[in-house]
């Protein structure tokens, strides 16, 4: 089985200027992503593919040394505010496609400012999807802390009302929801072809743990994420295992 992993950063960004080449705990941000992707290579059988698609020349320089990225280089109408990440998922699909001359069976985006990620839970994204085929897409998320069914009000006129009109008088009543994280994606590559959203298609989720909900969007949420992972690291074995094997790549410029 064949898996294509994409990392997706641009050069600007308007919520956190450079958030992509930002230094996390000693390492740059993407170096996170790809030890994780690096330990899951070494604990599956899988053949594994890894495309960066950017605009920055910066981000290009700090994995130099690491060839076996592919490097895509962002189409001028995907590195505007307003582009879906969809449309550059699919343009480093297609792209390593033509480069290496294979098809994959699944497409994986982990998202480059959101590091509070496991190599288990990317095997949780793959089960699902194998357990339930004929999903179009698998994406991560936590338990939403509000619910529109029993907290969650908008505005009318001079009022307020419930997001959904309910009669709940206790969150346990409400039906469950869940908050996407932006974490993991993982999409059928015959899906991806012909889509630009995601809910055109049949979706599964994965539920990761309620401190992934963090991804790094502004300046307060870059530190959060520092002070949070300081406790992760000394009770979180998945997170743990890729902090401590980023050194052993020793792949990586500031640059």
């Amino acid at each position: 089985m064949n898996i294509l992993f994409t990392i997706c950063g641009r050069a600007g960004s308007k919520g956190l200027a450079s958030k992509n080449l930002k230094t996390f705990h000693g390492y740059p941000l993407i170096a996170y992503t790809l030890a994780a992707i690096d330990l899951f290579k070494k604990r599956s059988d899988y053949e594994v593919d890894v495309a960066l698609n950017t605009d920055s020349n910066r981000l290009k320089n700090m994995i130099a040394e690491y060839p076996e990225v592919l490097i895509i280089e962002r189409k001028e109408e995907h590195a505007t505010d307003t582009a879906g990440k969809m449309s550059v998922i699919r343009n480093s699909y297609q792209e390593a496609k033509r480069i290496q001359s294979k098809e994959y069976d699944y497409v994986i985006d982990l998202d480059l400012t959101s590091p509070l990620r496991t190599v288990e839970d990317i095997i949780n994204l793959i089960k699902k999807k194998k357990t339930f085929p004929e999903l179009d897409v698998v994406f991560s998320v936590v338990e939403s802390r509000r619910n529109p069914y029993f907290n969650m009000v908008k505005e009318e006129g001079e009022s307020v009302s419930l997001v959904n009109a309910s009669a709940f008088t206790s969150r346990q009543e409400a039906p469950i929801i869940y908050d996407m994280n932006a974490s993991m994606y993982l999409y059928d590559p015959n899906f991806l072809q012909d889509n630009e959203y995601i809910f055109n298609g049949k979706c599964g989720v994965i539920q990761m743990k309620d401190y992934m909900v963090l991804d790094i969007d502004s300046e307060e949420d870059f530190k959060w994420m520092e002070y949070i992972y300081l406790k992760l690291l000394k009770e979180e074995i998945g997170i743990q295992d890729i902090y401590n094997h980023i050194p052993k790549m020793m792949i990586f410029s500031e640059e």
